[in-house]
C-alpha cells in the first residue's frame, strides 16, 4: 500500500468529501417541485448549521431568512434578475437557483455584541468597515458549511447574490422588513446572499431554467426600470432602462431594447456556466 492511500485510509471519506466539494461549485437552476417537501426536520437541521457557524469571537453578524413555501418562494424569485446572458448587447435572465424547494438568505448586521478593539484598548464601532468584513467572512464560512450540509443529505445547491427592486420599489427590504434598517446612515442591516437548497430535475443539464422572460438592455439587475425611471425615488441614483420580454412568444425575433441595441431573442434559458474554468488559485508553502 502506497503512502498517499495510507493517508487516505487514516481519513474515512476522504474521496467523499471531495466529490462533495466539486458538487457545490455547481449552481443548480432547474428544481424538482413534484417531489415531497423538504421535511421540517432536515430544515431545522440546516437552520441549525447556518444559525451555529462560527463567527469572529463567536459575535452575531447576520440573520437568517428563509421559506419553503411554494408560492412565497415563486413570488420571491421574481425579483432575482442579474444573471448575465449578454455583455454586449447587454442582457440578463433571473437567478432561478433561487426558486428551489427551500431557500436561505443571509442578512448582514451590526451585531448587538462588540469585542473588537483598536490599539489603545477602545471599542471598535459596529459601523467600522472591518466590522462588515467581520460579517461577510462570518456569512461565508455559514453558507459553506450549510452546502456541505445539503449536500451530505442529497441535496443540490445554487448560491444568489441578486435580490433587486423593480421600478424602485425597495421590494426585498419591505419584503423582509428591514427597510429602515438599511436606510440608516450607516446601515445597520444589508442583505448579503442567498442559497437555494432542493431537488434537481433528473436528466436535465443544471444550467437550463423554467424561466421563460428575458430582460434586454442591462447586464444585471442593479437599479432597473421598465417605466422609463431617471433616477431611484428613494436613493436618487440614475436608473438603468430595460425590456421584458416572453421567450415563448418572441424567440428568434430581433428586438431593440430602451437604447436601440438589436438582440436575438434565445429560445430557451441556458445559463452561463464557470465552474468549468481554470482558477487562478496558487498554493504557497510560507518557508
Amino acid at each position: 500500500m502506497d503512502r498517499e492511500t495510507r493517508i487516505k485510509n487514516m481519513f474515512y471519506g476522504w474521496d467523499e468529501e471531495k466529490d462533495i466539494i466539486r458538487e457545490l461549485q455547481k449552481c443548480q437552476r432547474n428544481w424538482d417541485y413534484s417531489k415531497e417537501p423538504i421535511h421540517q426536520v432536515l430544515i431545522d437541521y440546516l437552520l441549525w448549521t447556518a444559525q451555529n457557524s462560527p463567527s469572529k469571537q463567536h459575535e452575531g453578524y447576520y440573520d437568517l431568512y428563509w421559506s419553503a413555501d411554494r408560492k412565497v418562494l415563486q413570488e420571491l424569485s421574481r425579483y432575482t434578475w442579474g444573471t448575465t446572458h449578454s455583455t454586449n448587447p447587454p442582457s440578463n435572465w433571473r437567478n432561478s437557483q433561487m426558486n428551489a424547494n427551500l431557500y436561505i438568505l443571509w442578512v448582514a448586521k451590526e451585531p448587538s455584541t462588540n469585542y473588537n478593539c483598536n490599539a489603545d484598548g477602545t471599542l471598535k464601532t459596529n459601523d467600522h468597515h472591518e466590522r462588515w468584513l467581520n460579517a461577510y467572512v462570518s456569512i461565508g464560512l455559514s453558507m459553506g458549511l450549510t452546502m456541505r450540509a445539503a449536500a451530505k443529505l442529497g441535496f443540490a445547491t445554487g448560491c444568489n447574490k441578486s435580490h433587486n427592486d423593480m421600478n424602485g420599489d425597495d421590494y426585498w427590504l419591505k419584503r423582509l422588513g428591514i427597510l429602515e434598517d438599511d436606510m440608516k446612515s450607516p446601515a445597520t442591516k444589508r442583505i448579503a446572499y442567498g442559497l437555494g437548497i432542493g431537488y434537481p430535475q433528473q436528466g436535465r443539464p443544471r444550467w437550463e431554467s423554467d424561466d421563460t422572460e428575458f430582460m434586454i438592455g442591462a447586464g444585471n439587475g442593479s437599479r432597473i426600470t421598465t417605466t422609463d425611471q431617471e433616477v431611484h425615488p428613494r436613493n436618487g441614483k440614475a436608473m438603468r432602462k430595460a425590456k421584458i420580454v416572453d421567450i415563448t412568444k418572441d424567440a428568434g425575433k430581433i428586438i431593440e431594447d430602451p437604447y436601440g441595441n438589436k438582440h436575438l431573442i434565445p429560445e430557451k434559458a441556458e445559463i452561463k456556466i464557470n465552474s468549468i474554468r481554470e482558477r487562478d488559485i496558487k498554493i504557497i508553502e510560507i518557508k
